[in-house]
C-alpha cells in the first residue's frame, strides 16, 4: 500500500544535480528547495543510495523552514516521512507525519491532512498497533468524505477494511472493503478494483469459499495485466497458487506454474520479498508432492532472503516458520 503514496520523481538525477548547482542567489532559494526534494526522492528509489537520499530530503525540509513556505514544507516533510517508512524508520516517520498534520490543519490543507493520517495509520498498523491505526484511518475517512474526495475515501476505506479484518472484526472489515470496491468501480480505478478484489478474495478463502475466491483473484489478475501492473500481477499469481495449494484436490501442477510465473516477474521487478514468498511456495508444493530434496533447496533460498532482508524483527516469524518446514522436510 505504501507504494501508492510514494511521490517519486522520474527526472534523471544528473540533470537535477546540474540545475541545483545553478542556484546561487536568495531569489533561487524556492527552486533550490524543490530540487533538493526531487533529488532526495530519486536517490531514495535506489536503496543503495538510501542515506544520501535521506540527507537531500532533510536539506529540503531545512530549506523550506528557512523560506517560511508552509505548503512547500508540507510536501517535503511528507516525502521525508515516506522515505523513513520505506526504509523501516517508523518512529522518525510518525514524528514527521504528526508535524505535517499540525501544519496542514493550520493552513487548511484538508487533503494533505487526510493523506498524512492515512500514512500514520499504515505505519501504526505495520507496527502491530491496529487500534491506533483504526483511529487515524477513521479520521482520514471523515476528512475525505467532507472534502468529497472519493479517490482518497476509497483508499482510506480499503485500509480501514484490512485493519478491521486483521483485528478480528470480519463483518466490519468486509463492509469497508466492499465500500472501497464500489467507490473504485465508480471511479473506474482498475488497479484499485483489483486490489479490493484480492483482499475480498482472501476473506472468502478464510471462510472456505475457495471457488468464489479463485473467481475474484482471476478478475483481479486480468485487471493487473490489462493495466501493466507487474507488481500486482505477481502478487495475484501467488494468491491463486496458494488457493490451489490449500485445496486437498487442488491442481498441484498448475499451482507450481503459478508460483514460477510470479517468481519470474518478481525477479524482474527486483522484489526480494516476492521472490522469497515464491521460493517458499514452490517448496510447499514440492513437499506436498513428496519431493523433499527439492523442497529443502527452495526453503533454504527463501530463508536466506528473509535473513538478509535487513528487517530482522519483521521477518522473525517467517524465519521460524521456514526453519520448522525445513526440519519436517529433512
Amino acid at each position: 500500500e505504501l507504494r501508492r503514496v510514494w511521490d517519486a520523481s522520474a527526472e534523471p538525477v544528473a540533470e537535477l544535480m546540474g540545475a541545483l548547482g545553478g542556484c546561487k542567489t536568495a531569489a533561487e532559494a524556492p527552486t533550490e528547495a524543490r530540487l533538493l526534494n526531487k533529488i532526495g526522492l530519486v536517490l531514495c528509489e535506489t536503496e543503495a543510495k538510501q542515506a544520501e537520499g535521506l540527507e537531500y530530503l532533510q536539506r529540503a525540509v531545512a530549506a523550506c523552514r528557512l523560506l517560511g513556505d508552509r505548503r512547500a514544507l508540507l510536501r517535503t516533510l511528507s516525502n521525508l516521512a515516506c522515505a523513513h517508512l520505506k526504509f523501516g524508520g517508523r518512529g522518525v516517520a510518525l514524528e514527521l507525519l504528526d508535524e505535517t498534520v499540525e501544519i496542514a490543519q493550520r493552513v487548511g490543507e484538508t487533503a494533505v491532512e487526510a493523506a498524512c493520517l492515512r500514512k500514520i495509520a499504515l505505519a501504526q498498523a505495520t507496527d502491530g498497533d491496529l487500534t491506533a491505526g483504526l483511529r487515524a484511518i477513521s479520521e482520514a475517512i471523515e476528512l475525505y468524505v467532507a472534502a468529497e474526495d472519493r479517490r482518497g475515501e476509497a483508499s482510506a476505506r480499503f485500509c480501514a477494511g484490512v485493519m478491521e479484518y486483521e483485528q478480528g472484526a470480519v463483518v466490519a472489515g468486509v463492509k469497508e472493503l466492499e465500500k472501497s470496491l464500489a467507490l473504485r468501480r465508480a471511479l473506474k480505478d482498475k488497479l484499485g478494483i483489483a486490489e479490493a478484489l484480492n483482499r475480498l478474495g482472501l476473506a472468502l478463502v478464510d471462510i472456505g469459499f475457495h471457488l468464489q475466491a479463485l473467481d475474484y483473484f482471476e478478475r483481479a489478475l486480468a485487471l493487473c495485466q490489462e493495466e501493466g501492473d507487474t507488481v500486482g500481477e505477481a502478487s495475484t499469481l501467488r494468491l491463486l497458487a496458494f488457493v490451489h495449494l490449500a485445496q486437498v484436490d487442488g491442481n498441484r501442477k498448475l499451482c507450481l506454474e503459478l508460483f514460477k510465473k510470479s517468481l519470474t516477474i518478481s525477479r524482474r521487478n527486483g522484489d526480494t520479498m516476492g521472490v522469497a514468498i515464491c521460493q517458499e511456495g514452490i517448496g510447499d508444493v514440492q513437499a506436498d508432492t513428496d519431493d523433499p530434496k527439492a523442497a529443502i533447496t527452495h526453503y533454504n533460498q527463501a530463508l536466506q532472503m528473509r535473513q538478509d532482508s535487513g528487517e530482522a524483527g519483521a521477518q522473525q516469524r517467517h524465519v521460524q516458520l521456514l526453519r520448522s518446514k525445513l526440519a519436517r522436510a529433512k
